[in-house]
């Protein structure tokens, strides 16, 4: 069966992180998730637009979901949103469904189960813009799967997010 993932946009681009989160492991990680979903030939893969790299530019410092839970934040995380549902519509109706958003485990935008309420440590929680795409795709009737991508080991395996990618349908 045909199927996309949306994911998080330094999943495939990692020099979209704030500066000094670029790490070696964290790029190996995005690697070996992306070259399980290439090698699948029944499964696409949409970048989303990164909220916080369109809100604070490419030299923003590392924050907490408290500094960009904020209303021109939460619009720019509308508008990329709202645009991800019109692509899942248009994909639907051509028979491909959209399955899957994989964010990024710790992210203060894209967390899914854990984020940075505030900058000192993880807890769990979504990130401010899994949170609005998960409210905007509901309201469209779309359903999809949720995960989140363990870049460190406190956060989940990747064996294990493997498993649950094989397992979408």
């Amino acid at each position: 069966m045909r199927r996309i993932l949306m994911v998080s946009h330094c999943i495939l681009n990692p020099y979209s992180k704030a500066v000094g989160l670029l790490r070696e492991e964290k790029v190996k990680a995005a690697r070996k998730i992306i070259k399980a979903l290439l090698d699948d030939l029944e499964t696409g893969i949409i970048q989303l637009p990164c909220p916080e790299l369109l809100y604070k530019g490419l030299d923003r410092k590392p924050a907490s979901r408290e500094s960009y839970d904020k209303p021109e934040f939460r619009h720019i995380c509308r508008s990329i949103a709202e645009q991800a549902v019109e692509i899942a519509v248009k994909y639907e109706h051509r028979g491909v469904g959209i399955v899957a958003y994989l964010g990024v485990e710790g992210s203060p935008s894209c967390g899914v189960e854990w984020t940075h309420f505030k900058i000192e440590k993880p807890d769990r929680g979504r990130g401010v813009f899994t949170e609005i795409l998960c409210e905007t795709m509901s309201k469209a009737g779309i359903k999809i799967s949720l995960l989140g991508l363990p870049e460190k080991e406190k956060y989940g395996s990747l064996e294990e997010l493997l498993r649950k990618l094989k397992a979408l349908r």
